[in-house]
């Protein structure tokens, strides 16, 4: 047999108490109109519903038939509904106000007498319980006001359950007062309108939602609820009908009825206990295999972070020892000893003396530089500054150094070495999906001609400061883009004098691109006035006062970027003489002699 779904049997439920209302008002019009009056009242000795009652709850019944038929259905629900309630109203204003609207004297003109009241007439009680199943009805007709029509239902339903329970007991209510009770058929009849309203409301609404789900507090209600009512009724029939009828013990009758209420309760507490009970084993043990399932993923989770962690923490030695290895391979690839001039000469009679400060962020770095000797009165200083730092960085230096070895020739022409370089980096990083660059800058300081040759690929400017007296300046000339941007750019060489006690200054945007705790950028102005201010300073002395400078200023001992700082000081009356030049001359021509008969 196939089993309903909870909306298909609440639907039955609601027609099967609209079919009984309906039946009983229609069933107590045909006893008054057949003039058989148990119809009406069920027993002889009980008042019957009066006519006006039974037409009221055969359009109640009718109304809750329609009230889901289409749009036409429930226009004409509504309107019976109203039509009850108007009715029901105005029989209440007949008892509060002592007059008659001559309603029921329509219906029944000459009614007989039951005790000190007349038959055929609606109770006050009736009217009340009908305005409240009218409101009931009317709240649950639309989805807004649905959520109030429980209250009104569950009032009416409390006033005919009390007057039910009169009549189990064998003493109905109002019975023998002034006051019209409410018949038997009426109270059954509400019984069921209030039920069904309840029902049409629906589960999620007062009272019904505390019976339903699978809470406890549900589950005990809808177990205890009805049996307490059903105990207490019970127990009242038989104390009212047995203790007054029969001839036993009043004490036997008395302790035989305890003994049979708690037997009823003791198996509905055992049967509740059964299912309450279970549910909270089952509960727990679910709770149990969750917590044993958590406790289980807790130790393979902590045994597999100890393992991960084991495993990062040699990979960060492995790294750390290839950054360590990368570092000093980088750090053996920047010159050591720099060139002397001329060749022959002590690093200390040099007339040219180089100071270098090379600071990285990280274990590597991105700047690079190189000074070399380009020939017997000239030297070549080269610097770059690639894009980021770290690893990424550092690799492309090593190009930048491999460049340099393999465009070697070039070196005495700044501005063909930087395009030559260019080409060749542009070839390797159009290759990555990676965008790269290099900025760079190429010097040659020719000490026989007095003369510095020198190109820049976006690279901040050299600062040149001549000798006592004179004003410092930035080599503007031989601009160009970064290098590995555009394949085909060509570096133009710029040329500026070169005097005896002349010195150079090349450097990094680390340097420079300094904040301090404002947000205030130590820029290349600030910078060069900074060197302006040391400049009558030896080189060594120049640079430590400068780099204290930046360092003050940005309140921390440390730079945000690589930085890579070159300084070229001239001696004072060191350039090279016409006899000098003739030596070096006659140097490479013999130089040049044993190489040739070396070959021979």
């Amino acid at each position: 047999m196939e089993i309903l779904a909870p909306q298909s049997r609440r639907a039955r439920f609601i027609l099967g108490c609209s079919v009984l209302i309906a039946s009983l008002g229609l069933l107590t019009i045909v006893g008054w109109v057949a003039r058989v009056e148990v119809l009406a009242s069920l027993r002889r000795d009980y008042i019957p519903m009066a006519p006006s009652t039974a037409a009221a709850f055969a359009s109640l019944g009718v109304a809750m038939i329609l009230r889901d038929r289409g749009r036409a259905g429930r226009c004409l629900a509504l309107g019976l509904v109203a039509v009850v309630a108007l009715f029901a109203g105005a029989k209440l204003l007949e008892f509060l106000l002592g007059t008659s609207f001559g309603i029921d004297e329509f219906l029944v003109a000459e009614p007989e007498a039951f005790g000190a009241v007349s038959k055929g007439r609606m109770s006050p009680i009736t009217a009340s319980n009908f305005l409240l199943c009218s409101l009931a009805f009317f709240f649950g007709a639309f989805p807004r006001t649905v959520a109030a029509a429980g209250a009104p239902a569950a009032a009416a339903l409390g006033v005919s359950g009390v007057v039910l329970l009169g009549y189990l007991h064998g003493t109905p209510i109002l019975y023998g007062g002034t006051i019209i009770p409410v018949a038997l058929p009426t109270a059954m009849a509400f019984l069921f309108t209030s039920l069904s309203l309840l029902a049409q409301s629906g589960f999620g609404i007062w009272p019904m939602r505390s019976f339903v789900g699978d809470s406890a507090r549900a589950l005990l209600l809808r177990w205890f609820l009805p049996v307490v009512v059903a105990v207490a009724a019970i127990g009242g029939i038989l104390r009212a009908r047995v203790l007054q009828s029969s001839a036993i013990n009043p004490a036997v009758l008395s302790a035989l009825s305890t003994v049979l209420i708690l037997a009823v309760f003791t198996a509905l507490i055992s049967q509740v206990a059964r299912i309450v009970g279970g549910r909270i084993d089952r509960a727990e043990a679910a709770r149990a295999a969750a917590q044993a399932e958590l406790e289980a993923l807790n130790a393979a989770l902590e045994e597999r972070i100890a393992e991960r962690t084991l495993e990062l923490e040699t990979r960060n030695e492995q790294m750390e020892e290839e950054l360590k290895m990368a570092r000093e391979l980088q750090l053996a690839m920047l010159p050591r000893q720099f060139p002397s001039l001329p060749r022959d000469v002590p690093p200390g009679e040099s007339a040219v003396q180089f100071f270098t400060f090379y600071f990285p962020t990280g274990a590597v770095s991105g700047d690079f530089f190189d000074i070399f000797p380009v020939s017997e009165t000239s030297v070549g200083i080269f610097i770059c500054d690639v894009m980021g730092h770290g690893v990424r960085a550092a690799l492309v230096t090593s190009m930048m150094r491999a460049l340099m070895e393999q465009h070697a020739g070039k070196r005495h022409d700044p501005g063909e070495l930087l395009t030559q370089l260019n080409r060749g980096l542009h070839a390797i990083l159009h290759k990555t999906e990676t965008r790269l660059f290099a900025t760079a800058c190429v010097v040659v300081a020719d000490f026989a001609r007095g003369e510095l040759a020198y190109a820049n690929a976006g690279h901040p400017k050299p600062f040149h400061f001549r000798g006592a007296g004179q004003d410092t300046e930035t080599l503007t000339g031989g601009k160009g883009p970064a290098l590995g941007l555009f394949e085909q750019t060509r570096y133009i060489t710029a040329h500026a004098s070169l005097a005896p006690g002349d010195g150079l200054i090349l450097f990094t945007d680390g340097l420079f691109e300094v904040e301090n705790a404002e947000g205030a950028l130590f820029d290349q102005e600030l910078l060069l006035a900074a060197v302006c201010r040391h400049r009558d300073r030896p080189m060594p002395q120049l640079l430590e006062a400068t780099l204290a400078e930046v360092r003050a200023f940005a309140d921390r001992a440390s730079f945000d970027d690589d930085v890579c700082v070159i300084g070229m000081e001239v001696a004072r009356g060191a350039m090279l003489t016409e006899d000098t030049v003739a030596r070096a001359g006659a140097w490479i021509s013999s130089a040049v002699s044993r190489h040739d008969a070396a070959e021979k």
